[in-house]
Protein backbone atom coordinates (compact mmCIF):
# COMPACT_ATOMS: atom_id res chain seq x y z
CA UNK A 1 0.00 0.00 0.00
CA UNK A 2 1.40 3.39 -0.95
CA UNK A 3 1.05 6.64 0.94
CA UNK A 4 -0.17 9.72 -0.95
CA UNK A 5 2.79 11.95 -1.79
CA UNK A 6 2.86 15.43 -3.27
CA UNK A 7 4.39 15.43 -6.72
CA UNK A 8 7.30 17.64 -5.64
CA UNK A 9 8.26 15.22 -2.86
CA UNK A 10 8.18 12.10 -5.01
CA UNK A 11 11.90 12.07 -5.83
CA UNK A 12 12.76 12.51 -2.14
CA UNK A 13 10.44 9.67 -1.14
CA UNK A 14 11.97 7.40 -3.78
CA UNK A 15 15.49 8.20 -2.61
CA UNK A 16 14.59 7.67 1.05
CA UNK A 17 12.94 4.32 0.30
CA UNK A 18 15.91 3.24 -1.81
CA UNK A 19 18.34 3.97 1.02
CA UNK A 20 16.12 2.23 3.58
CA UNK A 21 15.75 -0.82 1.32
CA UNK A 22 19.53 -1.07 0.87
CA UNK A 23 20.14 -0.68 4.62
CA UNK A 24 17.51 -3.30 5.43
CA UNK A 25 18.86 -5.66 2.80
CA UNK A 26 22.33 -5.43 4.31
CA UNK A 27 21.12 -5.83 7.88
CA UNK A 28 18.32 -8.38 7.45
CA UNK A 29 19.10 -9.97 4.09
CA UNK A 30 17.69 -9.54 0.63
CA UNK A 31 15.00 -12.17 1.20
CA UNK A 32 13.65 -10.66 4.43
CA UNK A 33 10.00 -9.67 4.41
CA UNK A 34 10.88 -6.06 5.27
CA UNK A 35 13.36 -5.76 2.38
CA UNK A 36 10.85 -7.25 -0.05
CA UNK A 37 8.07 -4.96 1.20
CA UNK A 38 10.30 -1.90 0.80
CA UNK A 39 11.28 -3.03 -2.68
CA UNK A 40 7.64 -3.40 -3.71
CA UNK A 41 6.74 0.00 -2.25
CA UNK A 42 9.70 1.54 -4.04
CA UNK A 43 8.49 -0.02 -7.30
CA UNK A 44 5.09 1.64 -6.83
CA UNK A 45 6.59 5.08 -6.32
CA UNK A 46 8.95 4.66 -9.27
CA UNK A 47 5.97 3.74 -11.47
CA UNK A 48 4.10 6.85 -10.26
CA UNK A 49 7.14 8.97 -11.09
CA UNK A 50 7.42 7.44 -14.55
CA UNK A 51 3.71 7.96 -15.20
CA UNK A 52 3.94 11.64 -14.24
CA UNK A 53 6.97 12.17 -16.45
CA UNK A 54 5.29 10.36 -19.33
CA UNK A 55 2.26 12.66 -19.05
CA UNK A 56 4.52 15.72 -19.01
CA UNK A 57 6.43 14.45 -22.04
CA UNK A 58 3.23 13.77 -23.97
CA UNK A 59 1.86 17.25 -23.18
CA UNK A 60 5.11 18.92 -24.24
CA UNK A 61 5.43 17.14 -27.57
CA UNK A 62 1.87 16.47 -28.68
Amino acid sequence: MSIPVKEGNLVNVIETLRKEMIRTGIEEGLASQKTIALSQLLDLYIMKYQQLNSKRYNKAFH
